[in-house]
């Protein structure tokens, strides 16, 4: 099997896929903007050819890079990134090179959020009313007095260029200063962040799936420069499952990781809110591990390779994920944390820059059977002095 892996060696962690796609007899081509030289020992023993552009975002370099793989080395079988900037690049290059997967017609609802929400529809999933942005005046009928709604691009990717809608004049305003691209409007949904994760095989069946509860939403930690945790639960709520089964299937979601997100309103039901078809950001692939003491890396290597190994897995743990910022103090130091909850804290490490708006400059990775406890070590954690 020939595979085009793009950005091979970014994030670090990822790099593991790679390593494990070898030792599964994959010929795996990675495409990055590093030269050979400055890529990791382990990752490049693991690449059978690597091609360097200046720029991942070079659709035009990208796609010659695949050309000479596909030249040199045979037909390409598959291409991944696990990376939302790349989905787009990976559907493109599986058109043009005649690749297994998602083309770029079958993107169309990761690509717009008003064609998501036709998905959760198809899927029976309750969502929030929305509607794409045309002028004042049916932007005023759609919200009918009912403040506050949300905009953000029909098109777009986290927090940049989002506004919440609060009366008459800030909708005035927003016309005043929005981009010519277009623009998705909805009700505001006011309740808590809980997802449905998972992992798909060749013909869709959910191999691994575990569910999380988060602190905010990224618009909110990025406005309001908070710090952000989020953990895994053992058991995942009934109504959340059947919904992110639903969603699975209805966006045919095969030989992909999924983080599909929901929120939990304060009279306990649940509105759905987006679906990425990668793994959730930062080290939660590491939060999968720890949580079920498996190997999510080798999981996905082995369905790309066709192996069949043993996937059994249980939720032993609660993992948690807390990422702290460098410009506020803490009750407790990190020597600190790990003097109190060493044996707890299953890993911890400096985050990536492009992540700290997010993600914090350096993030925890704590674990529990009880729920209670990994509450705790998540306050302990987050405790400003």
């Amino acid at each position: 099997m020939n595979l085009v892996y793009l950005s091979p060696h970014f994030p670090s962690h990822y790099s593991q896929f790679v390593e494990d796609l070898a030792r599964y007899g994959v010929r795996v081509f990675g495409i990055s903007d590093l030269p050979d030289e400055a890529l990791d020992c382990k990752v490049k023993k693991s690449l059978t050819g690597h091609y360097r552009v200046s720029c991942l975002d070079s659709h035009e370099e990208v796609l010659r890079a695949c050309g000479f793989f596909a030249q040199h080395f045979g037909p390409i079988d598959r291409v991944e990134s696990h990376l939302e900037p790349w989905i787009e690049l990976e559907a493109e290059i599986r058109q043009r090179f005649q690749v297994a997967g998602m083309k770029p017609d079958d993107l169309q609802f990761m690509k717009r959020k008003s064609k998501m929400k036709d998905v959760f529809i198809r899927a029976g999933v309750p969502v929030a009313k929305g509607v794409l942005v045309k002028d004042l005046d049916q932007c005023l009928s759609f919200i009918n007095r009912s403040y506050p709604v949300f905009i953000k691009p029909d098109i777009g990717v986290g927090a940049d260029d989002t506004y919440t809608i609060n009366n008459e004049d800030d909708l005035r305003h927003f016309f005043s200063i929005k981009k010519s691209y277009d623009y998705f409007m909805e009700e505001y949904v006011k309740g808590d962040i809980e997802s449905f994760d998972g992992l798909t095989d060749k013909n869709g069946n959910i191999v691994f799936c575990t569910s999380h509860v988060f602190s905010n939403d990224i618009h909110n930690v990025v406005k309001k420069n908070e710090n952000v945790w989020y953990y895994s639960v053992r058991k995942i709520p009934a109504d959340l499952e059947s919904y992110g089964r639903s969603v699975v299937k209805a966006a045919g979601i095969k030989e992909k990781f999924f983080h599909i997100e929901f929120f939990r309103l304060a009279d306990g039901s649940i509105k759905a809110l987006e679906i990425n078809m990668r793994p959730p950001g930062g080290l939660t692939t590491h939060m999968f591990n720890f949580a079920c003491d498996i190997d999510v890396y080798d999981w996905w290597a082995s369905i790309m390779a066709d192996q069949k190994p043993e996937r059994d897995f249980k939720r032993i743990y609660h993992c948690a994920f807390v990422g702290r910022k460098h410009d506020r103090s803490y009750v407790y130091s990190h020597d600190d944390l790990y003097r109190r909850w060493g044996n707890k804290i299953a890993h911890s490490q400096p985050m990536n820059p492009i992540e700290y708006r997010v993600m914090g400059h350096w993030g925890y990775l704590p674990r529990s059977r009880d729920e209670a406890e990994i509450r705790q070590i998540i306050n302990e954690m987050v405790m400003e002095a």
